[in-house]
């Protein structure tokens, strides 16, 4: 687990480690597990009423004088359907689904912080790729007054390259305020520090295309964590369900009574105790209202799972797609464009100090060749991206998270 206060950089490996135990998304979603304890504790109750006690008394007037009668019922409200554990295998069904629920959004997480990852580094090599820019722009700068001292070049030629460097410098402020930028919102995702974002550790990898869709498509009906939760869903609808059918029982309550009739006559008062049971008529309130939301719920879940599934396959062949796509832009750049960047621009700037261009050809051919790698990276941006994006709807990593050996999904 890296430490934000120790600063250096982070591996993609330590910033998944640190997002999963620290993210403000997965921490709101790890508090709803609350309720489904609270749920549990409801559930738990031996009986769902209190007893009840009523008292009466009162005189008794007769021919022979005046007597008090003394009426005392204590009352409990009894389950005999077994609702009490139904009750409990809702609430665990209940918990089930959050920590489904829970794995869901970790993914969402675990992807967005992948992404995230590679897109600063991608700006990273942005920002020195600008931060080159100047390097360049200040050697030609340098060539130009030599010639001016030489009487080899007008005087036009400086202000020119003097305004070339001016603009490489605002590009560089740029790369590196975009830098920043991806570096803060890879801490928000994550949960790290703002004041301190992570510095992300490593190099843009090499693409790579991924497994067949048939393959792809095995997997995620297997581990995807979105169809685990739609399963939960189902299963929490049908406890919910089945509790509702059996709460439209009648509920007796049993207990007993204490009479103490006054008698005015020499005889005395009579006591009376009896046992006492009473048992609703299930005539008009059947639980009808709770017994249809829950059977609708039931085939509201059953429905969303049916949907994610019969889409799921298309959704995986068009990520897939996306990033195969990627994948061959990323490897036409790297294998042509990329390690040829810096040789392109000793080229330049060799055949401006020999005279064979001059600075307006210079500054045409160094815009064009950056504009080329710009693309370049924007290509290996996107094929990163795409990856996360094939990632999400299939639900595992298709490669280890630092990318140096493929993983079997």
């Amino acid at each position: 687990m890296p430490d934000p206060s120790a600063g250096g950089e982070v591996s993609l490996g330590g910033m998944l480690a640190f997002a999963d135990q620290n993210s403000p998304i997965l921490s709101v979603a790890r508090s709803t597990r609350s309720r489904a304890e609270a749920a549990r504790v409801a559930a738990s109750i031996l009986l769902p009423t209190n007893p009840e006690v009523s008292v009466a008394a009162g005189p008794r007037f007769g021919i022979a004088g005046t007597g008090v009668d003394v009426d005392v019922t204590l009352m409990q409200q009894i389950q005999i359907g077994g609702e009490r554990g139904l009750r409990i295998d809702a609430a665990d069904r209940l918990r089930d689904l959050t920590d489904a629920e829970i794995e869901q959004i970790r993914w969402a997480v675990h992807c967005d912080v992948h992404a995230a990852f590679h897109r600063s580094l991608v700006e990273q090599e942005r920002m020195r790729l600008a931060e080159r820019v100047v390097i360049f722009q200040q050697e030609v700068l340098r060539v130009v007054e030599r010639q001016i001292s030489a009487g080899e070049a007008a005087p036009l030629a400086l202000r020119l390259a003097q305004a070339e460097v001016a603009q490489a410098q605002q590009v560089s402020v740029a790369a590196q305020q975009a830098f920043l930028a991806s570096r803060i919102r890879l801490a928000q995702l994550s949960g790290w520090p703002v004041t301190t974002p992570p510095m992300p550790a490593g190099a843009v990898d090499s693409p790579r295309d991924p497994p067949p869709l048939d393959r792809l498509l095995a997997v995620a009906q297997e581990r995807l964590p979105s169809l685990r939760a739609g399963a939960a869903r189902i299963r929490e609808a049908d406890a919910r369900s089945a509790l509702a059918d059996r709460e439209a029982w009648p509920r007796p309550s049993v207990g007993v009574q204490y009479r103490r009739e006054g008698n005015p006559t020499s005889e005395g008062a009579y006591d009376i105790v009896m046992g006492v049971i009473s048992i609703p008529i299930p005539s008009f309130q059947l639980n009808q209202g709770e017994r249809a939301r829950a059977r609708a719920d039931v085939t509201v879940a059953e429905a969303e799972l049916d949907a994610s599934r019969r889409l799921l396959e298309g959704q995986i062949a068009e990520a897939r797609s996306e990033v195969v796509a990627a994948a061959a832009r990323t490897r036409a750049y790297g294998t042509e464009i990329l390690p040829r960047f810096e040789e392109n621009l000793t080229l330049l700037r060799r055949s401006f100090e020999l005279g064979e261009i001059d600075i307006l050809a210079l500054s045409t051919g160094r815009e064009r060749f950056l504009r080329i790698q710009s693309d370049a990276l924007g290509a290996q941006q996107d094929y990163f991206v795409a990856l996360a994006g094939l990632e999400r709807v299939v639900g595992v990593d298709l490669w280890r998270d630092d990318h140096h050996e493929e993983s079997t999904p």
